[in-house]
């Protein structure tokens, strides 16, 4: 099966989505696929002309690009197989404030939230608070907010002056946690814990001082389980395709939904394999079982 990797892009998160890309090719050839690299930095045109050599298409673009709904709406109007799940879906998932919307329509506890505008509106919201960009990528768009003073920070003043549409939520503590979802089943739970006195940001998540602790020891079996039954249901209600991870707060004995990640992180290091690790799929058979279970699927169909 010829198998073409979508990568590179030209957003904030270019570099990480060709370190998976490499790593994905590599391990797809393993398992005796024919694959071949495009940077979507190239454009929409030169992908086109590509469609007819290749079997399936993989997504392997981290950022708006590969993420927001785009790729795939393309890729469903071309009618070709292709990783991943429903445009409109991971539209949903991925733009911060629609996701924040959405989880309200279906009952699922996220932190209080409210869109912004100004420093005057985030300020009249409170502290201590977290300002998000809807469509940042990575935890790169984001500043935590302890005090009045911190409105002052660069970080702040950059993302309020951004292009980006901002909201701003309430500051949670507590254990950071992610479900990864196969197919149609939860795989284990991660437990996410940052360098002390900082938390999962962009460097954090890259640097290796993170601990990733598979199983999640510091929450019950209930809570785990509870954390499971909503990523599935999220998974399921976004129609995200073969693979997910969503990403979860516990503060007290609440389970707080933080964000989706519609194309996980696929360096065998990311959070996505681990999971799979755990349940005994090594990196290149979680590869050929994504697009196995994607082939396996109708050719989409524009209507």
């Amino acid at each position: 099966m010829k198998v073409l990797v979508i990568t590179g892009g030209t957003s904030s998160e270019r570099r990480i989505s060709l370190i998976s890309a490499k790593e994905v090719k590599k391990s797809l050839e393993k398992e005796k696929y024919r694959v071949e690299l495009f940077d979507l930095k190239k454009g929409y045109l030169a992908l086109k002309k590509l469609l007819p050599e290749f079997d399936i298409f993989f997504p392997v673009l981290h950022g708006e690009e590969g993420e927001g709904g785009e790729l795939q709406e393309f890729l469903k109007e071309s009618k070709k197989r292709y990783v991943g799940g429903n445009p409109k879906g991971f539209k949903e998932g991925w733009f911060k404030i629609p996701f924040k919307s959405f989880c309200e329509k279906n009952k699922i506890t996220t932190a209080p939230w409210k869109i912004v505008k100004n420093l005057s509106e985030i300020k009249e919201f409170g502290f201590p608070s977290v300002l998000k960009g809807s469509s940042g990528g990575s935890s790169k768009e984001v500043v935590i907010l302890k005090s009045p003073v911190d409105l002052k920070k660069k970080s702040c003043l950059d993302l309020v002056n951004s292009r980006f549409e901002l909201y701003i939520e309430k500051y949670l503590t507590g254990i950071e946690a992610t479900v990864a979802i196969l197919g149609n089943k939860t795989l284990p739970v991660i437990e996410i814990i940052p360098p002390k006195g900082s938390w999962f940001n962009y460097k954090n998540k890259y640097s290796g001082k993170t601990k990733e602790i598979v199983g999640a020891p510091s929450l019950s079996v209930a809570i785990k389980r509870k954390l499971q039954k909503i990523a599935k249901t999220i998974h399921q209600k976004l129609k995200l395709g073969q693979y997910s991870r969503i990403d979860f707060i516990v503060s007290g004995k609440t389970p707080y939904c933080l964000e989706v990640n519609t194309i996980p992180g696929l360096t065998s290091q990311s959070l996505f394999p681990k999971a799979a690790l755990a349940a005994g799929i090594p990196f290149p058979k979680l590869l050929d079982k994504i697009i196995k279970i994607a082939y396996a699927n109708k050719i989409p169909q524009t209507k």
